[in-house]
């Protein structure tokens, strides 16, 4: 079972694509701050982050810019997976190595599980 850390503080989000990513057969783990997004990361080595960027009292690209310099976990693969769209972010994200900017409002739950399928190989 493929497994994917979800960073994400929204409680309808979390149990929407926990429901899906079940059906799908895909394992969903939560971290909804920067500590455990790390810690799980480090510990559990998922194998693709779908990362929101706004976050309660943290911004998402720094997660992914500590992320990306950690040796232990910089070549998991990285989906950025929000609704705050500009030009500067979508850049910031490319720059730190996301494999994709993601819009929630534009992307169903079942184009999310196709897109990580074809990642990681499910």
């Amino acid at each position: 079972m493929k497994r994917i850390l979800f960073v994400e503080d929204d409680p309808d989000q979390i149990f929407m694509y926990n429901a899906k990513f079940e059906l799908e057969g895909l394992l969903l783990m939560v971290a909804d701050n920067e500590r455990d997004a790390l810690k799980f990361a480090r510990i559990e080595n998922p194998d693709l982050i779908l990362l929101d960027l706004l976050l309660r009292h943290e911004n998402g690209l720094d997660i992914l810019e500590k992320m990306k310099q950690d040796e232990k976990i910089s070549k998991i693969p990285v989906l950025v997976f929000t609704n705050y769209d500009t030009k500067e972010y979508r850049e910031r994200a490319a720059k730190l190595g996301a494999q994709e900017y993601i819009i929630k409002a534009q992307t169903t739950p079942s184009e999310i599980v196709k897109k990580i399928k074809k990642i990681v190989g499910a």
